[in-house]
């Protein structure tokens, strides 16, 4: 659980570091360093959700997240054209990412280990084979 949680802040600071670079040239350092904090927390928190959540499936929800969330953002707060074939790839980009997350839960069944883990008894000492 705490890994999808650092997942989702992870993408956050993503996001507002990555709109902060938008309007970087005309801010104080402060603005800069906090831009860059954003954007080295994210990172830092990114590896660890790698730690419990398959690499594929944190990075395939990294992109897709941050790239609708940041798409979305421009649209609304900067004023970004958002035409139809941008809204497409993106239903495509969430829908990898759910594909790739739903096919990684559950290995395959040849691959999971028996439900049966009993040991034979051991043959008792002294007795004949």
């Amino acid at each position: 659980m705490h890994a999808w949680l650092y997942l989702l802040t992870a993408i956050a600071l993503e996001v507002t570091g990555t709109l902060s670079l938008k309007h970087l040239h005309d801010q104080p350092l402060t603005h800069t360093l906090l831009t860059y904090a954003q954007l080295s927390g994210a990172f830092y928190l990114l590896s660890r959700a790698f730690r419990q959540i398959p690499v594929a499936v944190a990075f395939a929800t990294w992109e897709a997240l941050g790239l609708l969330s940041l798409t979305v953002l421009g649209a609304v707060l900067l004023g970004e054209h958002l035409p139809p074939t941008h809204l497409l790839a993106l239903g495509g980009l969430l829908l990898g990412s759910a594909l790739l997350g739903r096919g990684t839960r559950h290995p395959p069944e040849d691959t999971r280990a028996p439900a049966d883990h009993t040991v034979p008894p051991a043959p008792v000492t002294g007795q004949p084979a």
